[in-house]
């Protein structure tokens, strides 16, 4: 891979950055003007209320980045430094107008409010689009096992429902400042790494753009945060990270397919998965919100507020570098990848008390009450 490729990725990230510095000041008169604060809430731990428009600039800055790399690819067209796309130009519109519908669904959200089921039906459309662009999963591979499963007519229900999940996931860890973005900065890097090894230079090139505008976003929302990325925002970046990291899994050896971006995004597919099976079982919807999320349980256990988030963050980058481990290597060190990255999420949803051992308490119980027979 020569040189230039690595320069045009630097370029994207940095026009991206100059974007969304200099549309800051627009974004914070624009959430003064209109009061579009988030206030004190179950879900996100916040003081006083905060701008919750930083997903627009976000937003600006990708488009902006984007269309430029439209004409670096015509640029380059023909010569030996061109870039190949596995996309039409119509694929390629229609993916940009996905993600300008789930800004715009967020930014409806931020302004007005919606319900769940309203969200979700808005949701569903758009990713059905997505699946028929050629986002889809269409292999589920067991861990520790070589082969991958085809899943044939279940491709359409799983691809929904990661587009769906994924892009709520990035959502729901909002609670805490930094946290959203910080795990959305060091999976855009881990997808751009994979990427880079896998020779898909365009998704690399994409996912740049959304790398550079939360490393413009993250200096105003690290604790304590000047301002929120909102919903316009985490549903946005979620949708990028959704598609694109399936794409991490083209070039990927079979029997990895799909493991590589569950690793990487470990952590909000853990919260959300957790979240909404811990409501299911509790008779509680699934789909509305509470205060028991992975952070909330880590605050609960006496870390703070910036605390709890740099540990989620440090574990998203341990997950990062087991899922490039498991993408890149073969034989003993894939298995070590895989098992330590199975052993790592138990071990947390153990330590946040998701697993109960109930018979080992029961044992314990009848061993106190069989050393203390006058008690009973």
């Amino acid at each position: 891979m020569n040189y230039a490729i690595y320069i045009i990725l630097a370029f994207v990230v940095f026009i991206e950055f100059l974007c969304y510095f200099y549309s800051k000041k627009i974004i914070m008169g624009l959430s003064e003007k209109y009061q579009i604060y988030d206030h004190f809430d179950y879900h996100k731990i916040i003081k006083e209320p905060r701008p919750r428009l930083g997903g627009v600039g976000i937003f600006i800055g990708f488009l902006t980045s984007f269309y430029f790399l439209f004409f670096l690819i015509y640029l380059l067209k023909d010569t030996q430094y061109q870039i190949y796309v596995d996309f039409s130009s119509f694929q390629i519109m229609l993916y940009i107008c996905s993600i300008i519908f789930f800004f715009l669904l967020g930014l409806y959200d931020d302004f007005k409010g919606l319900k769940a089921y309203q969200k979700l039906s808005v949701e569903l459309v758009i990713a059905t689009i997505l699946f028929f662009i050629g986002f889809k999963i269409e292999l589920v591979t067991l861990p520790f096992m070589e082969e991958s499963i085809n899943v044939g007519i279940l491709s359409y229900p799983l691809s929904i429902l990661w587009f769906i999940g994924i892009s709520n996931a990035i959502n729901l860890i909002d609670g805490l400042d930094g946290l959203a973005g910080g795990v959305i900065a060091i999976v855009s890097v881990t997808i751009i790494i994979i990427c880079i090894l896998n020779r898909l230079i365009f998704p690399a090139i994409i996912i740049s753009a959304l790398l550079g505008g939360i490393t413009g976003f993250l200096p105003y929302n690290v604790f304590p945060s000047k301002i929120l990325m909102g919903d316009s925002g985490s549903l946005f970046a979620g949708t990028i990270l959704a598609t694109l990291s399936l794409k991490t899994t083209h070039k990927a050896p079979l029997g990895v397919a799909l493991m590589i971006p569950i690793i990487f995004l470990a952590i909000p597919v853990m919260d959300t998965v957790l979240s909404f099976f811990r409501r299911l079982v509790s008779g509680r919807n699934p789909l509305k919100g509470d205060n028991d999320h992975i952070h909330h349980r880590l605050m609960k256990k006496g870390f703070s507020e910036k605390k709890s988030a740099n540990i989620l963050l440090i574990l998203t980058g341990i997950f990062s570098v087991l899922s490039i481990v498991v993408s890149y290597f073969r034989g003993t060190l894939r298995f070590i990848g895989l098992f330590t990255s199975l052993l790592l999420g138990f071990l947390l949803m153990l330590y946040l008390d998701y697993i109960h051992f109930n018979f080992m308490k029961r044992n314990n119980h009848n061993k106190t009450v069989d050393e203390n027979p006058a008690d009973s």
